[in-house]
């Protein structure tokens, strides 16, 4: 088998010459557009930024509040980092092969040693590069905002970027080998309890950050963290090595027809497609768990049991949303004390409350998808969008509301009186369906082609909706630190205002009207403008 093996390949890298060439003029002129964007952009920012950094005009109440929060968030973002690979594995997977290989090779009595472990050799490349460079700029972030000394902390910052990307890809590979479920909530367990107990020395995570929270001056034995990461990310290089030949064919095929799927679903700009294709895995893996309420006995009862159902039986949207929530309390702390950049930390705790939102309207949006799911329902479709708003609703508002007890802030009231909106707007981005092609498509302006712009607006309608109504209340809170019935009643108005939204978007999908609202809009703003 080995000897086929080496005649067979040896006869493709004949044949695939041009097709190498090809590929390596491609690669040619990536680098050289990173190169060009690095020049230009990337160098003169670092450098303002440096000066920005040596005046101090960096180092208010929110760098230091980074600064002191460094030894357990970094290694939270280290572990998240890890997570996402897993992640990223369920569907793509750091050793991938391609159709052609898929329907020609793959079926032959091969040796898959010769045929995959290339594949892993370029994996672990990629992450050697780019790891340490976004850890190199995070720590000279760092040093911008005051932590300390720029070269230790961006030598600290690549190597827990190095360290983190070389032990994904032997996570990831582990995915591929075992399946997304288990080496995943496995691997969730137990950074969910190292985040609770020590995340400091919990694991690799920990043992990566250690450098980086050393350089920033909080001390620790950063060598034998250094070293604990290095022993662990060869190891997990050793085992991925080994266990890359043994990745079934199912998992491999599964794998290159959906990157096909989703490479084809971004040329379209057809995201929704794009997310079902990612998320096709994951929802298999859910789908076999038996996780099951007690049935209710009354009607009004059955949608938002099916919801929470839904919602237990993939425990992955809980995770995030509690996540996005504590991000929004988090940020809703900061902005008292924010200074200048108080709009962007308003803003950024509404679009943190809104993805909180978003991960737990996902029962709505694969209704929106499947119209099937609401046939034996006794509602119509703009009633059904509202009461897909309850679950949501409710685990948001108690999330929000153990932050709010935490803080005592009136921001974190706002926050709170802002969740109708919030979930109102993830609402709309539900049921928004597949984009029109006259809205990409777009008209002539004397300012060029309008098409870009609406698809932004028409793919962020929701999100925009909702901070352009709730994010003034949330800054007047916030500046003048009193939350009275003037606030509340106006965002409950809003909140009214996105849930009435959804639901109407919700009966325009379900009714199936062709022409979308940006595109009448444009019919008659175009003649005006002339």
């Amino acid at each position: 088998m080995r000897a086929s093996t080496d005649r067979t390949l040896a006869f493709l890298r004949a044949a695939r010459v041009s097709s190498r060439q090809e590929r390596r003029k491609n690669s040619a002129y990536v680098v050289y557009l990173v190169a060009l964007f690095a020049v230009f952009w990337a160098v003169p920012l670092l450098a303002a930024a440096a000066r920005a950094g040596g005046r101090g005009d960096w180092h208010g109440e929110t760098a230091r509040q980074l600064t002191a929060t460094l030894p357990w968030s970094a290694p939270l973002l280290t572990a998240l980092v890890l997570l996402l690979t897993m992640r990223n594995a369920a569907w793509r997977g750091p050793v991938r092969v391609d159709l052609p290989t898929l329907h020609w090779l793959l079926p032959l009595p091969l040796a898959r040693g010769p045929l995959l472990l290339p594949r892993l050799r370029a994996a672990v490349l990629r992450s050697a590069l780019v790891g340490p460079v976004v850890g190199a700029v995070l720590g000279y972030v760092l040093y911008v905002a005051g932590a300390g000394a720029p070269v230790p902390l961006a030598v600290a910052g690549a190597w827990a970027g190095l360290v983190a990307g070389l032990t994904g890809v032997g996570a990831g590979v582990l995915v591929e080998r075992w399946g997304y479920g288990r080496p995943f909530w496995v691997g969730s367990l137990a950074v969910a309890v190292a985040a609770a107990v020590l995340p400091l020395w919990s694991g690799p995570w920990g043992w990566a950050a250690q450098p980086l929270v050393a350089a920033a001056g909080h001390g620790g034995p950063w060598a034998v963290g250094a070293g604990l990461s290095a022993v662990c990310a060869a190891g997990a290089l050793v085992v991925a090595w080994r266990s890359a030949p043994l990745i079934p064919a199912a998992e491999l095929r599964s794998r290159a027809t959906l990157a096909s799927q989703v490479t084809a679903s971004l040329f379209a700009l057809d995201l929704r497609q794009t997310r079902a294709a990612v998320r096709g895995p994951r929802r298999g893996w859910a789908a076999r768990q038996r996780v099951r309420l007690p049935m209710p006995r009354r009607r009004w009862l059955l949608v938002p049991w099916r919801d929470a159902t839904g919602l237990l039986r993939e425990p992955g949207r809980l995770v995030w949303g509690a996540l996005w929530a504590a991000a929004a309390v988090w940020l809703c702390g900061l902005a008292p004390d924010a200074g200048r950049g108080q709009v962007a930390v308003t803003v950024l705790t509404l679009g943190a409350g809104y993805l909180a939102a978003a991960q737990l309207v996902e029962p709505a949006r694969l209704e929106s998808d499947d119209f099937r799911r609401a046939t034996g329902l006794p509602y119509t479709f703009g009633a059904l969008a509202l009461w897909h708003a309850v679950v949501p609703g409710v685990l948001l508002l108690l999330g929000l509301a153990a932050g709010a007890i935490l803080y005592g802030t009136s921001g974190h009231l706002a926050l709170l009186g802002a969740v109708p909106a919030l979930v109102g707007g993830a609402l709309v981005s539900a049921y928004r369906g597949a984009m029109p092609v006259e809205v990409l498509i777009g008209g002539e302006t004397p300012m060029g082609n309008t098409g870009p712009l609406q698809a932004v607006l028409w793919y962020g309608r929701g999100v925009a909706g909702a901070l352009a109504l709730a994010a003034p209340c949330l800054l007047v809170t916030v500046r003048q630190g009193g939350f009275g019935v003037g606030e509340l009643g106006w965002l409950l108005l809003a909140g009214l205002v996105m849930l009435g939204w959804g639901r109407s978007t919700a009966r325009r999908l379900r009714g199936g009207r062709r022409r979308s609202v940006l595109g009448a809009a444009r019919d008659r703003l175009l003649p005006l403008l002339g």
